[in-house]
C-alpha cells in the first residue's frame, strides 16, 4: 500500500467518524428537544377540557360585553372630545361586564395565562371596533359641518 492509499484510506476514516460525530450530536440535541416538546405540551391546557356549562358562561358574557359596548356607543358616539377619550370612556364603562369571564375560566381552572390572553383578546377586538365607529361618526359629523 502507498502512502498516498493510506493517506485516502485514513482521510476517509476520519471523515466517517467526524459524520458518525455529528450525526451522534444532532440524535441528542433532537431527543432533548422532544423531551422538552413533551414536557411542554404535558403541562399546556386544552381548550376541548371546558365544560358545556363553562362554555356557556363565556359565551353569556361575551354577549353581554358587546351588548354593553353597543349601548355605550350609541350613548357616546355623538360626544365631541377625541375619538380615543370617548372610546377609553366606552371601554371603561364596559370592563366590570369582563369579570363574569374571568371567572367562570377561574372555576375551570383554565391557567391564568391563557384566560387573560382571550380577555385581552376581546378587549383588543373590542377597542378596534369601538374606535371605527366613534371616528366615522366624528367624520360625518365634521363632513356635514364643512361642505
Amino acid at each position: 500500500m502507498s502512502l498516498n492509499d493510506t493517506m485516502k484510506l485514513e482521510s476517509r476514516h476520519s471523515r466517517a467518524q467526524i459524520l458518525a460525530l455529528v450525526g451522534a450530536i444532532l440524535l441528542i440535541a433532537g431527543a432533548g428537544t422532544a423531551a422538552e416538546e413533551t414536557g411542554a405540551i404535558k403541562q399546556e391546557w386544552q381548550p376541548t377540557t371546558l365544560s358545556e356549562k363553562t362554555q356557556a358562561k363565556v359565551n353569556a358574557g361575551v354577549e353581554d360585553y358587546q351588548k354593553c359596548l353597543n349601548d355605550e356607543t350609541r350613548a357616546h358616539v355623538q360626544d365631541k372630545e377625541d375619538s380615543r377619550a370617548v372610546t377609553d370612556l366606552i371601554l371603561r364603562n364596559c370592563e366590570k361586564r369582563m369579570t363574569v369571564i374571568k371567572e367562570a375560566f377561574d372555576a375551570e381552572k383554565v391557567p391564568g395565562s391563557i384566560s387573560d390572553r382571550y380577555i385581552r383578546s376581546k378587549r383588543s377586538r373590542a377597542a378596534q371596533q369601538v374606535v371605527k365607529i366613534v371616528m366615522q361618526a366624528q367624520a360625518a359629523r365634521y363632513s356635514e359641518s364643512h361642505p
